[in-house]
């Protein structure tokens, strides 16, 4: 299981220099990387990866980004997270806009073989100065997850996996953004994510923390809060909460997006700093 963490470490650092790579590219992009590693009378790895980029074309905003947690305590795999996502912003007016995007996540310990969704709608700034920045979104999608039974022996490891028919349903997508800048090295993102439907409501939200310290290097502290409100049978959390410290490192401007309205809120937890 320690292989896999830095297989995934080794991917991160791989697709980071190909980034850097194109650096001067009109792409602006990002990417950060955790590492914790504890030994003692318990053995604890951990690691997560972001990569995200995004680019504008006239009144279009293209954007995309993927994202990965892993962490095993004695050799047991406690997490494993992943995440793909694409949008797209089209300008409308000054403060409107109208957004698509979809996401996919695979996270092996919350109950689900995989959750998918995609949804389009239209946004809004509805307040922007220079140190707060706050929008919103409203839209309609389509939500598709496959529940899975999961079984544990005595020390807490899942030992199998069991899927169940997979499940879709439309939804109703509301997302929310909020920037605060206390200083030009210092900034707060919040983003708030709800896809609701008739038999779940799926729900994140992503509180991030960065700290420039170089023209190209931040330090971010993030919290990310999962919700299911009608998680598989047998599965009692309904809420999955994870927090990372990473080191960030901009590979190009994010002036190379200027548009004023924020990426749509589906590419939560990928913010560009």
């Amino acid at each position: 299981m320690r292989m896999r963490m830095w297989s995934w470490v080794a991917l991160g650092a791989a697709l980071m220099m190909c980034a850097e790579a194109h650096a001067q590219s009109a792409w602006a992009s990002y990417g950060s990387l955790g590492v914790v590693l504890s030994r003692g009378i318990t053995n604890t790895d951990s690691g997560n990866i972001k990569l995200a980029a995004a680019r504008e074309l006239g009144r279009w905003i293209y954007s995309a980004g993927v994202s990965g947690n892993y962490a095993s305590t004695n050799s047991i795999t406690t997490t494993e997270d992943e995440r793909g996502r694409f949008g797209v912003t089209l300008t409308l007016s000054k403060r409107t806009f109208w957004f698509g995007g979809t996401l996919y996540d695979r996270n092996r310990f919350d109950g689900f073989a995989y959750q998918e969704s995609a949804a389009s709608g239209m946004g809004r700034l509805l307040m922007e100065s220079k140190s707060n920045k706050l929008s919103t979104e409203l839209g309609a999608g389509y939500l598709r997850e496959q529940p899975q039974a999961l079984t544990y022996n005595a020390f807490g490891e899942v030992t199998s996996r069991t899927p169940e028919a997979a499940m879709g349903e439309p939804v109703v997508h509301f997302g929310t953004q909020f920037s605060h800048k206390f200083s030009a090295n210092a900034e707060v993102l919040n983003t708030m994510l709800i896809e609701s439907g008739a038999t779940n409501t799926m729900s994140t939200d992503d509180l991030t923390v960065q700290v420039k310290m170089h023209k190209h290097l931040s330090l971010s502290v993030g919290v990310d809060v999962t919700n299911n409100t009608n998680p598989p049978p047998g599965e009692v959390r309904h809420t999955l909460t994870v927090t990372t410290m990473n080191l960030t490192y901009s590979f190009s401007s994010s002036k190379a997006v200027s548009a004023a309205h924020p990426l749509p809120t589906l590419l939560q937890g990928l913010d560009m700093p």
